[in-house]
Order: C-alpha cells, then structure tokens, then sequence
C-alpha cells in the first residue's frame, strides 16, 4: 500500500495531507474568532451559508473547467489561491472590516474548493497507475481522517496560545505548500479541450442521468444525505449529552467514527480489489444505515463506540469505492463533469438539511431522528442491493464514452479521451 508513496503521487499525497490538516484548523480558528471573540454567530451563519451557496454553484456550473484546463493546474491554483484568500482572511480577522467585504472573502475560498475538490478526484488517476488507486485513494482517506482528528486540536491550541487569525496565516501556508508540492507534477494535456461552456455542463448532467448506477445513486443519496447529516451533526450530539456521557462521550464517538473509517480504508488499500464493488459498496451502506439507528437505541458510552466504528467504517467503505468506481469506469473526458455533478449531488439539500435539521432536533426526541435517518439510509441500501442497475458499476457504453461530433465533423474521440487510462509512464498508488 505505501509503495504508492513512490513517485508522483507522494508529492500529492504530502502536500494534500498538509492542507487538509490546515482546512480543519480554518474551520475552527473561524468559527471561534466570529461566533465567540467578535460574539455574532448570526454572522458566521450568514458566511458559512454564503460558501455552501457558492460551491454548489460552482459545482453546478463549473466542471466543464476541470475538463477544459489542465488538472495539474486547476488543482494548482486552486490551492495556491486558497492560500492567499485565507491570509487576506486573517487580516480581515486582525483589523476588522466590512460584512461584505468578508464575505467576498469567504466566497471566494467557496468557488476555488468547489473547483478543487472535483479537480483532485480527476488529477489522481494521472499520476497513478489504474491497479493502484485503491492504495491511493485510500492513503487520501487516512489523511482525511487524521486531519479530523488532529486540526480541530491544533487549531484550538494556535488560537489559545496566538489568536484566530495567526491560525488562519499557518492555514494559509499549508495550502501554499499543497501548492508548491502540485507544481512538479505531470502535466496533461486538457481531457476535453473543445465545445461551449454551457454544452459541456450540460453533457455532464445528461451524462449522468443517462448512465444509471451514477445517476441512480447521486439521485438515492441527495435524498438520504438529507436525513443523514441532520442525524450525524444534529442529533447525534444531543443523543450523547443525554446518553453518552455529555460532551467526553461524544468526543470518544467522534474519535471511533474517525478510527472506523481509517480501518476501512486500510482495507481498501490493502485488500484485493472487491469482484462486484457496487454490491460491496451498498453492504458498506447498510452498516451505515444500522449504526444510525443503532445510535438512538444505544445506551451507554461502550456501545456508543462499538457503533460509532461501525459507522465510520461502513461510511468511508462506500466512499472510497465510489469514488474509485468513477476513477475507474469514467471516460477520462468526461470524468471532471461527473465528479462536480456527483458532489453538486451530495450537497445540493446541505442547507436544507442544517435548516429543517436543527428545527427537527429541537422539536423531536433526537433518538427518533437518528433512528428515522438510519431507516432511510437502510432503505437505500437496500434499493441499491436490489436494482442491477444502481450496483453494476461498469464502463460506459461507447455511444456516451466517445466524444461528441467536432464543429468541423470529425467525432473522433482523441486517444486519451475515450477511456480511463490503464497505464501511464510514471507509477502511482
């Protein structure tokens, strides 16, 4: 599994697992400097907000980007970029100025993560060879992970032995070194360099309706996330204050939650690759599903935690196969288009959920939350189990992998847009 370390992919690696260290240090270093130093939470809402609402945006309407230039590049600039919106964000903090002017800043660092995240998914596959991005993605995911676990108490520390934005300032550096790990990369050419803004965004939504296991499962999951995320971050840390120990306890699911998904994705990297990944991805689910509602039922910290490794490990089991699946089975050309409406998917109903969520939890035993929500991810596991098409992850068909008809006629798909490249001249995960 760490053989993939050699070579490209662990200047990726590295410089990712950095930043992601650094986002959660953001994310803690923010919310305390506007919710509690500055003491207008309303505020940090209306920031928050304003980032979801543009990501999404961007993910709606900008992965024709991460297909039309470089990914080396977009994933580049995205990081470098980033680095200095949140140095210009800690000023901000430092000698406070406009509303507006903030949340310029904060949407700002939206659009270039909605950019990067679908951008990184599709850079992975060139600089790794096909065989090898489980043990890639994987490694990802254990970044992922140590990064929940480690930022929120390094951001905690900066803030109370500096101040929020000195916090931020380091932030902004991790990205910068994501970045200058980015610049000696492989550089591809564009997977899809020709044809209209709007007609590339709109190849990728007809794309994905029209191929059934991706359009089916964005379509079953934008639905359940919406129960889902009000129980993980809702429900869930009343559940524990009631029965789980108050605030110790629910650290110790949150750090079981982390340690379940790192055991999952040590499997995946190093396991052979699963036969039928789609079933092993939805069988993930119904892990997930059972520990939802297995934690409105439980009692006691000890059960807590053997549920909340279930949850973790059957969350981070459907995770990494998914987005292995589409690394494996998505027409390169094509592959940045999906992974945006894949993740436009995941978070359209985020602001809906936290809103009707929070109201939910206040008004209902938080226990029922979780169990209804752990029902519907059982359902959909159950859908996806039954329906081929949800759980037959297999190539495109070559009418959709080929590329479109060129203005001058010739519908010839070059080599390297008509599939996902099985070799490449360099190794990685």
């Amino acid at each position: 599994m760490l053989g993939v370390l050699r070579g490209p992919f662990g200047l990726l690696w590295a410089g990712q697992s950095v930043s992601l260290v650094g986002d959660s240090v953001f994310l803690v270093a923010f919310t305390w400097q506007i919710a509690v130093e500055w003491q207008r939470p309303a505020l940090l809402g209306v920031l928050l907000s304003a980032r979801i609402l543009v990501e999404l945006v961007v993910l709606g309407g900008g992965g024709w980007i991460i297909d039309r230039v470089p990914r080396r590049t977009t994933v580049l600039v995205a990081d470098g970029v980033r680095g200095v919106v949140l140095l210009a964000l800690a000023s901000a903090l430092h000698q406070p100025v406009s509303t507006p002017t903030l949340a310029l800043l904060v949407a700002a660092f939206g659009l270039l993560t909605g950019l990067f995240r679908p951008a990184l998914l599709a850079f992975v596959p060139e600089v790794v060879q096909r065989e090898r991005l489980p043990a890639a993605n994987s490694l990802l995911g254990l970044s992922q992970q140590s990064s929940v676990v480690l930022g929120p108490a390094i951001g905690a520390g900066l803030v109370g032995l500096g101040s929020a934005p000195t916090a931020l300032r380091l932030d902004g550096l991790s990205f910068m070194v994501a970045a200058l790990t980015t610049l000696p990369l492989p550089r591809r050419p564009p997977a899809s360099p020709s044809g209209s803004p709007l007609a590339q965004v709109a190849e990728g939504f007809r794309t994905a309706r029209r191929v059934g296991w991706i359009g089916g499962s964005i379509l079953l999951f934008s639905m359940v996330n919406i129960a889902t995320i009000s129980a993980e971050r809702l429900a869930l840390p009343r559940a524990a204050e009631e029965r789980f120990g108050a605030l110790g306890g629910y650290g110790a699911v949150l750090v079981a939650i982390g340690v379940g998904a790192a055991l999952a994705a040590l499997a995946v990297g190093r396991l052979s690759a699963p036969r039928r990944p789609g079933r092993t991805a939805y069988s993930g689910l119904v892990l997930f599903g059972a520990a939802t509602a297995g934690f409105g039922v439980a009692r006691g910290l000890v059960a807590a935690v053997v549920i909340g490794l279930a949850f973790g490990f059957g969350q981070q089991l459907f995770e990494l196969l998914w987005t292995i699946g589409l690394q494996q089975n998505v027409p390169n050309r094509l592959l940045g288009r999906i992974s945006a409406v894949d993740q436009f998917g995941s978070f359209l109903f985020l602001p809906l959920s936290f809103a009707f969520g929070g109201l939910l939890v206040q008004s209902v035993n938080p226990e029922l939350v979780m169990i209804a929500a752990g029902l519907a991810g059982l359902a959909a596991a159950t859908i996806g189990l039954s329906v081929p098409t949800l759980h037959q992850w297999r190539p495109f068909p070559a009418g959709i992998a080929d590329a479109p008809a060129s203005p001058t006629g010739n519908g010839a798909a070059p080599p390297h847009a008509a599939h996902v490249e099985t070799s490449r001249s360099f190794t990685r995960p």
